[in-house]
């Protein structure tokens, strides 16, 4: 049996996107018999330590890393980008709409950080996994400079953010049909994918892959076959996924309410908006092989690379006294 990993995974960590718990996705990747299962949430590593623990309990080796989206060319940055704020910069900026900080008060004080945005705006997507505790502080310093950057839900990635990034021990697959790569593939523009791929390719060299997956829409064999295409003229590795965001095709309802709730649509609304297939959760090995037969090694290389980019996470964690915990609580994760 062809052995597979899934190196684009999102959990409901990716609020409102992933409709499964990171254990929900562990679990099943272990039944599926997986070499390995990525985490690549939005923007962060948020649900990571759920991750690490769900898979230590089961023997699944683990692969860390994010899906991040930079801004394009020709897409004006916010008025400031420096990332970070002196402290009488924060000050001011706390007490900027109130009366001051020596109003008086009763109770808690709960300052609104604002609402998740319907549309963030254009960002060409790029899944990053981390080679090592290394490659984790890597975007974890991507993530968090984007983050201070911009606002609640909406990181601004600067080009200039990725190439130094791309400098530390990441990989990069191209991503979703939100990516530069494949939303290029999907036109027809062979020459625009290629000219996305070989900026790409400037920055990362063989570490950049071509993401491939099939949802069983009609036009994923096109834009597979170009981005194979691609793939081959740059001579750059080609990575099978299946850009999972619910365990079990049971979930894909859950997903799609999720999806509802973060575009402010109803049901009913969202129905047009939601695919024409449950496609996006966690396949069997031999599935996986079937589909992406007429692409060679694609799903070999995904179960490679898993392998080799799997590690504990108990390696970057710091290691910080007991805190007791008050009340009925057992441990800091039981709440």
């Amino acid at each position: 049996m062809t052995p597979y990993a899934e190196l684009h995974s999102h959990t409901n960590f990716s609020f409102l996107d992933g409709a499964s718990h990171p254990h929900a996705l562990i679990e099943r990747a272990a039944e599926l018999g997986y070499e390995a299962l990525a985490i690549t949430d939005h923007d962060g590593f948020q649900g990571a330590a759920h991750f690490a623990a769900a898979a230590r309990e089961v023997g699944l080796p683990t692969v860390y890393g994010s899906e991040v989206g930079i801004l394009p060319d020709g897409v004006a940055p916010p008025p400031s980008t420096d990332p970070f704020l002196t402290a009488e910069e924060w000050d001011a900026a706390q007490w900027a709409d109130d009366e001051g900080p020596n109003v008086d008060r009763r109770g808690r004080t709960v300052r609104a950080h604002g609402t998740k945005p319907v549309d963030a705006g254009p960002t060409d997507h790029l899944v990053l996994l981390a080679t090592g505790p290394d490659g984790y502080g890597t975007i974890s310093r991507l993530v968090s400079t984007a983050q201070f950057r911009g606002e609640k839900d909406r990181p601004v990635y600067l080009w200039e953010d990725l190439a130094e990034a791309a400098k530390g021990k990441v990989i990069a697959l191209t991503g979703c049909w939100q990516g530069a790569v494949p939303a290029a593939a999907l036109r027809g523009d062979l020459a625009g994918a290629l000219r996305e791929a070989g900026r790409l390719r400037e920055l990362f060299g063989d570490r950049l892959h071509v993401e491939l997956w099939h949802h069983r829409l009609p036009e994923d064999d096109g834009r597979n076959d170009l981005l194979w295409e691609v793939a081959q003229r740059l001579r750059l590795p080609i990575v099978a996924t299946n850009q999972v965001h619910y365990h079990d095709p049971a979930d894909a309802m859950v997903s799609e309410v999720l999806a509802a709730i973060a575009g402010r649509r109803s049901l009913a609304t969202h129905d047009g908006f939601r695919p024409p297939t449950d496609e996006r959760h966690l396949k069997p090995v031999d599935e996986m092989a079937a589909r992406f037969a007429r692409y060679p090694g694609a799903v070999a290389r995904a179960a490679e690379l898993g392998r080799s980019l799997a590690f504990d996470l108990h390696v970057v964690a710091p290691n910080l006294p007991d805190f007791p915990m008050p009340g009925h609580f057992l441990d800091e994760l039981d709440f």
